[in-house]
């Protein structure tokens, strides 16, 4: 292709996005999405705050933090070096649609509203705000591993979790940080 039909074509690719993006702001209001970003700071509890409630590991057991970021803390559980499952705490001040699901949860575990959501994981809202989950991989976990997980995270602990506000440096905050950065 000669080169003056590809900074056509690539003037014509530019030229449509550009369009495309200045005809969409305005009912960027009626799409799908929303993120983190879309928070306050100071409404969202940091994924830091979560790392010290995950379960403290059997002889043979490895936590490996995978992902760490704004309302979201995720572990890798792994046995002789092999990853069994995922564990994760969400702020659902992020996600309301993850706290959704609960609503009709027939089941309890701990006290906290309990869901199954597939063959391989299992969820419970902590606090009406925190979901803790629990997703078996490779061969997996049966149910009753999945909720024996789930239950020796913290939940009580996590259930008086409080966003941090920005700017204040509390000693309660700096040790929570630096337990935090220990695990």
């Amino acid at each position: 292709m000669p080169r003056f039909l590809r900074w056509i074509l690539a003037l014509g690719l530019a030229g449509g996005l550009l369009v495309g993006a200045v005809v969409l702001l305005p009912f960027a209001d009626w799409l799908p999405g929303g993120t983190v970003g879309d928070v306050p700071a100071q409404q969202v509890v940091n994924g830091t705050a979560f790392n010290r409630l995950f379960p403290a590991v059997a002889p043979g057991e490895e936590l490996v933090f995978s992902q760490e970021k704004r309302g979201f803390s995720e572990a890798r559980l792994k046995r002789s070096g092999e990853v069994v499952a995922l564990l994760a705490v969400s702020d659902t001040t992020t996600a309301p649609e993850a706290r959704e699901k609960f609503a009709a949860a027939a089941d309890s575990l701990a006290g906290w509203p309990l869901v199954e959501q597939g063959s391989q994981a299992s969820a419970v809202l902590v606090g009406g705000r925190f979901q803790v989950k629990v997703i078996g991989q490779g061969v997996g976990l049966d149910v009753q591993e999945r909720h024996e997980l789930l239950e020796s995270f913290d939940l009580k602990a996590l259930a008086s979790v409080r966003p941090r506000r920005i700017g204040s440096s509390t000693p309660a905050a700096a040790t929570v940080r630096s337990l935090a950065l220990v695990r």
